[in-house]
């Protein structure tokens, strides 16, 4: 049986360019999509290879909601997709959900809490995540200014040059294995 892939698998692995990709995934399905915003969750983001898909037919996990919404809804504007997709970001990033598990609501309760950062291999994403974050959605970027700012950042990530791994110095290797080396004794059963 072929389980689909989804975010929530790779939650806390992803590269930064897959990051950026699905940014621009997301932002595509919703730009074509304008009569019904998505909010898109771990569980509804689907991975297709080298792109990302949404699954509507899952409903939002309220660890998931914009800090103005309390509840379940059937549409969401443009600013609520924009903070689930900055939470996603996060997600995806870390593996954790946002604010300790409580999201949007955690936000509500405390709209001048610290936005969190993301780990080094994905600092270019920081700030693109906290302005999706913000808690006034009329700060939130628009749809359009976040897939430009995404498809700008993916092309710097493609055209980056790897970073080179450290030389340890020569390693040594004995001439003859040596049980000694090892911490556990082999027992015949």
């Amino acid at each position: 049986m072929n389980e689909t892939l989804r975010l929530h698998h790779i939650a806390g692995f992803c590269t930064e360019d897959a990051i950026w990709t699905m940014i621009i995934d997301l932002c595509d399905i919703v730009r074509k999509n304008p009569m019904k915003q998505f909010l898109p969750t771990p569980q509804s983001v689907i991975v297709d290879a080298d792109r990302f898909l949404m699954d509507v037919s899952q409903e939002a996990k309220a660890e998931f909601l914009p800090p103005e919404c309390q509840g379940m809804m059937e549409t969401a504007s443009e600013a609520q997709f924009v903070w689930a997709l900055g939470a996603n970001i996060y997600f995806a990033s870390s593996g954790r959900i946002l604010f300790g598990g409580y999201g949007g609501q955690y936000q509500q309760a405390y709209p001048k809490v610290a936005l969190p950062g993301l780990q080094k291999k994905h600092q270019a994403l920081t700030p693109v995540m906290q302005r999706c974050l913000a808690w006034n959605p009329a700060e939130r970027p628009g749809v359009q200014e976040l897939q430009d700012i995404a498809e700008k950042e993916r092309a710097r990530c493609l055209h980056e040059k790897r970073q080179a791994i450290a030389a340890q110095g020569p390693a040594r290797i004995s001439p003859t294995p040596s049980y000694d080396n090892w911490p556990e004794e082999m027992i015949e059963l």
